[in-house]
This record gives C-alpha cells, sequence and structure tokens, in this order.
C-alpha cells in the first residue's frame, strides 16, 4: 500500500514529503525535508527500510548545504545491533528503532512494532539521529496508547512529553508545537 505524505514544520519553516509503501514484507519509506533554522538552510532525504515486523534494517541519510554534502549509511539486523558505514557501534546495542529528530514519520515505526492496546505503555531504547549534524546516540523513549476514540499516543523522552493523534495507518496527523501534517492546498501562510 502507497503513502504520499507532508507534514509543516509549526515551529521553524520547514517543510517535509516522504513516499512511502507497506506490504507483507515490510515498509520502506523516502522522506524529504527542507529545513531552515538557526544554523541556516539545509536539504535532507533519507531512505528508511523496516521488516516485516517493522523493525528497522537500514537508513540512509542525506544532508546537503551550500558548503557541504554529508551521508550516513546505518544498517541493523533487527536484534538491537547496529553498524554505521561499515563499522560497528556498539553504544547503540539494544536499540531497535530510530528516531530522526527532524520528522515525525520516524514515531510510526515504534507505534506499529508495538501494537499497543488503549491504557498500554512501553519504554524502549532508540538511536537518535540528529539532522543536520547526522549524530547518533541512544535515547529513552516511552509510548502509552491513549484510552480515546481517536487513536493517539503519548511520547515521552526526558522530560519532553506530547501528544500524538495518528491516522488510522500509525501516521502522526500533529505533533504539537511542531508539525502538523497538510494535504493539498493546507500550508499555512507564513
Amino acid at each position: 500500500m502507497p503513502f504520499d505524505l507532508a507534514w509543516q514544520a509549526l515551529d521553524e519553516p520547514s517543510l517535509e514529503h516522504v513516499i512511502a509503501s507497506a506490504d507483507p514484507g515490510g515498509f520502506k519509506a523516502d522522506g524529504q525535508l527542507v529545513l531552515v533554522s538557526d544554523r541556516g538552510p539545509a536539504r535532507a532525504s533519507y531512505q528508511l527500510e523496516c521488516d516485516a515486523r517493522w523493525r528497522v534494517r537500514s537508513l540512509h541519510v542525506s544532508v546537503t548545504t551550500a558548503g557541504e554534502t554529508r551521508t550516513m549509511m546505518l544498517e541493523a539486523d533487527g536484534e538491537g545491533h547496529w553498524q554505521r558505514d561499515g563499522h560497528p557501534q556498539p553504544a547503540l546495542d539494544g536499540c531497535i528503532d530510530v528516531d530522526i529528530n527532524r520528522t515525525p514519520l520516524t514515531n510510526t515505526l515504534p507505534i506499529r512494532r508495538l501494537k499497543l492496546s488503549p491504557g498500554q505503555a512501553r519504554g524502549l531504547d532508540v538511536v537518535y539521529v540528529t539532522v543536520p549534524e547526522l549524530e547518533l546516540r541512544p535515547v529513552r523513549q516511552r509510548y502509552t496508547r491513549l484510552d480515546q476514540p481517536e487513536p493517539a499516543y503519548r511520547y515521552e523522552s526526558g522530560s519532553f512529553r506530547a501528544d500524538l493523534p495518528v491516522d488510522g495507518d500509525g501516521f502522526v496527523m500533529d505533533y504539537p508545537q511542531c508539525w502538523q501534517r497538510v494535504g493539498p492546498g493546507e500550508l499555512a501562510a507564513r
């Protein structure tokens, strides 16, 4: 099943477009971000692949500015072992998911993988990927399936907390004060 998704940043003038697909063999996403932050403008692209159980198998990220292009390739065995550009990353052992700091798409991975029932919660370690820096670190996160008519999840990491309404496929609709999903004709004027 193909997905065509777009989000508009609420805290800075940035956009994301993702073309994704899910089938019995797994999940793939091809994302493009145009970022404008205090560091200046940048373009980031990523290709993400997960297996049939929504475990990350690979993530390729490329960040381009006027001065340079930097890339990173992450590969995982689905059991919590990672390599960056062919080099083992033991500091990331135990992480199954990735969280790219500039996209709401990666919240979908644990939401789909964990299959929480309303009221259930689960803590997990994720590989936190910073864009545009392309730095990696393990981060502890927690997802709680909220008990309400529309599907939503509470996301917590450190002191940060946000309630994320999702569509029927687990894609974030609204990431309060950060991202808003948009469709044709819905981009807000700035």
